[in-house]
């Protein structure tokens, strides 16, 4: 096989004249001696083009780690569909060559020491969302003022780049858009030379007017209609997800666009409607395609990737100056939808090396709920979060449970040997207990009881937190039209990026990380989400109608990565579990950040649309959000409203009463290695602004002159 590494993209150094001259040298010098044919891999790396190396901040010094650089190029693949490390993957034996192997490639990018020997040995692979990754990598100017700053939770990078990591960055999808992401390159599956034909559903919501929709996720390639199925496509309107949808009769939409000119033009990856998409409405279409990319190729190119990165292959850029491999440790880094993605990884078997042994050591998922993701199926869409599309999926738990429905048993490590077990940490907020089933991942299916954690895993729910944070616009969240309450300004990167390099010195070092913290059930701490209880805050409902997931069928074998029918049907739905909320209207449980322990507003997870909102009896929450909901300023406006809440002036006898316990507060989760020391002025910054605001303006009301401004 012909393995290469190009220092650039016109010039590329072979090693295989070399191989195949030394081969002829050991015949000649024992031609009695019959050549034993190697063992083929399950996959590895071809090959690899760094196509550009940047030396940042101009050889800037990042503490012991020295200098840093980025290598940019591609990184080239062949995988062996016989294999039983590659069996998952769907439709791999489809994509193989004449012989027998399927090759792809990936975009690439790695931040390193420039002298590996000065690193720590640690590799963190980050799970890029949706390609996308931070653009200064690819400048070397920004970073000298990074090298020479305190680094707080906002400076992640900045931060591992002292510590001597070293970060790799790869694209595993392969339907994205923009040549400015980091995308996989992966062949079709075809059978007698044929690409694959199936069912595919497109899922979009209504609003504004709109009379053309998109049949593919923003910025990411459709599944094209097959020419001459267009009259068996089907368009439905759905008013939740337990909702199987009205059909909307054929002869009223068809598969097209508008011009610029608001002319009439036939589409395969759009759809007309002329009478409009209804606000607060999902709308799907099922039809059939014809296009048919090995999508399921995203898990073993990670894996590859991090297994060759830590090899001693004279290929690998990471080597040190002696030709040895410098990294010992692997961890794994993704938010949301990468969440998912690591989730999915550990569940299907992808972390075991083609070399023998775990591919990584520790593994941070960040805010992916209780689901996995659309990744490894025929028609594969891994950017779809939600809806009709397999992500919110049984097994939930890391340990085995089975589901009293289906009778299915699994658990996300029911399959993974002890020995093959990373370290991992579960980070939720409290937006994914609404939205995303983070409950599950820590109780019992029937949500009566906790369940058990193994001991390699912690999970920590961050109390009032969403999914993000809104910026602070003097004193108070940003405005957005989008939402009916305020935006949650709550930043969970305080808490999240200390417990990353609690990670790493868990896998490094054997200190123990801290003990999980989230909502319990046996403390009255989590709830069904019919039984959520909120204080009385005026024009304030709480939540009746929380997003909802049933059970879904999409045929016989889904779970084998085929779906037969691309609308599943619908099943029993399973139970929404929420933080129960304390009498201030924060939750009881979990980690909280100095703002939540030192509250002058409610800090909530759920948040309704605004263009849809009438009333909590009709409205569905809008999914992955949260709320700011500050409180009276004074007691007699609260006694005018009606406020359940305590008063600001009732918490708090100054501004610098609030002042010295939220610094007391910085300082208890400083103590326990939760916040750093950098960020405690920032806190105090944000805090400082918020009581000022609400001190001067008092509770949120509807139509305010601070309520929802345009956007």
């Amino acid at each position: 096989m012909n393995r290469s590494l190009s220092l650039s993209s016109p010039v590329r150094v072979s090693r295989f004249s070399v191989a195949l001259c030394l081969v002829l040298i050991l015949l000649l010098l024992s031609c009695a001696r019959k050549e034993q044919a190697p063992q083929t891999p399950a996959g590895w790396v071809t090959g690899l083009e760094i196509e550009k190396r940047i030396l940042l901040g101009e050889g800037i010094s990042f503490g012991a780690a020295g200098a840093y650089e980025v290598l940019s190029g591609t990184v080239h693949y062949a995988a062996d569909p016989a294999s039983p490390l590659n069996e998952r993957v769907a439709d791999l034996a489809l994509a193989a060559g004449e012989d027998g192997l399927v090759r792809y490639s990936a975009d690439i990018l790695i931040l390193k020491p420039v002298e590996m020997g000065r690193g720590n040995g640690a590799l963190l692979y980050h799970v890029v969302n949706r390609g996308n990754f931070d653009t200064r990598l690819l400048e070397a100017g920004p970073w000298a003022e990074v090298a020479t700053s305190p680094s707080g939770s906002g400076e992640s990078l900045g931060r591992l780049m002292k510590q001597g990591w070293t970060v790799a960055f790869s694209g595993w999808q392969d339907d994205l858009l923009s040549d400015k992401r980091l995308r996989l390159y992966a062949p079709l599956a075809r059978r007698d030379g044929k690409p694959l034909s199936g069912p595919v559903l497109a899922e979009f919501g209504g609003g504004d007017g709109t009379t053309v929709a998109y049949l593919g996720a923003g910025g990411h390639r459709a599944y094209p209609l097959a020419p001459g199925t267009e009259g068996d496509a089907v368009l439905r309107a759905h008013q939740s997800y337990a909702d199987p949808g009205t059909v909307i009769s054929r002869d009223q939409w068809k598969f097209a666009s508008l011009s610029s000119a608001g002319a009439e033009r036939a589409d395969s990856v759009n759809v007309y409607y002329p009478q409009g998409f209804a606000p607060g409405t999902t709308y799907t279409v099922s039809y059939t395609t014809s296009f048919s990319p090995v999508m399921g190729l995203a898990f073993p190119a990670v894996r590859e990737l991090v297994a060759f990165l830590s090899s001693a292959d004279t290929l690998n850029p990471l080597l040190d100056q002696s030709g040895a491999s410098s990294i010992r440790y692997r961890l794994a880094y993704g938010s949301s939808q990468c969440g998912r993605f690591l989730r999915d990884f550990i569940f299907q078997g992808f972390n075991l090396s083609p070399a023998g042994g775990k591919v990584f050591d520790g593994v941070f998922a960040n805010v992916p709920g209780c689901r996995r993701g659309f990744f490894n199926y025929r028609f594969a869409q891994p950017s779809r979060a939600g809806g009709f599309y397999p992500d919110f999926i049984f097994p939930f738990t890391d340990n085995p449970q089975t589901d009293p429905v289906t009778g299915f048993t699994g658990g996300i490590q029911a399959a993974v040997p002890d020995s093959l077990r990373p370290k991992i940490f579960y980070i939720h907020h409290t937006g994914e207990y609404w939205s995303s089933g983070a409950g599950l991942t820590h109780a019992t299916l029937d949500g009566t009881a906790d369940a058990a954690l193994p001991e390699n895993v912690r999970i920590y729910a961050f109390a009032g937190t969403a999914h993000g944070s809104a910026r602070l616009q003097g004193g108070r969240p940003e405005p957005s039209a989008r939402l009916l309450l305020p935006y949650n300004p709550n930043q969970a990167n305080l808490l999240a990026t200390p417990l990353l390099e609690a990670l790493g010195r868990w896998v490094m070092f054997g200190e123990r990380p801290p003990e999980s913290s989230y909502p319990r059930v046996d403390a009255g701490e989590m709830v069904a989400a019919e039984d959520y209880a909120y204080p009385s805050v005026p024009d304030v409902e709480a939540p009746v109608l929380p997003v909802l997931h049933p059970r879904f069928d999409w045929g016989e074998n889904w779970r084998d990565g085929v779906m037969s029918r691309a609308l599943p049907k619908l099943g029993v739905l399973f139970p929404v579990l929420v933080p129960a909320a304390g009498e201030d209207g924060n939750e009881l449980g979990g980690l909280r950040t100095p703002h939540v322990s030192v509250p002058v507003a409610s800090y909530i997870g759920w948040n309704y649309p605004s263009s849809s909102y009438d009333g909590a009896a009709t409205t569905t929450i809008a999914s992955l959000s949260g709320g700011w909901l500050p409180f009276c300023a004074t007691r007699a406006e609260r006694r005018s409203r009606g406020d359940s809440r305590k008063s600001l002036d009732m918490l708090y006898r100054s501004r610098g009463d609030y002042l010295d316990k939220l610094r007391k507060a910085c300082d208890g989760l400083v103590g326990q290695g939760l916040m750093f020391a950098e960020d405690i002025e920032t806190v105090l910054d944000e805090g400082g602004s918020m009581y000022d605001f609400v001190a001067a303006n008092g509770a949120w009301r509807p139509g305010g002159e601070w309520g929802m401004a345009a956007e």
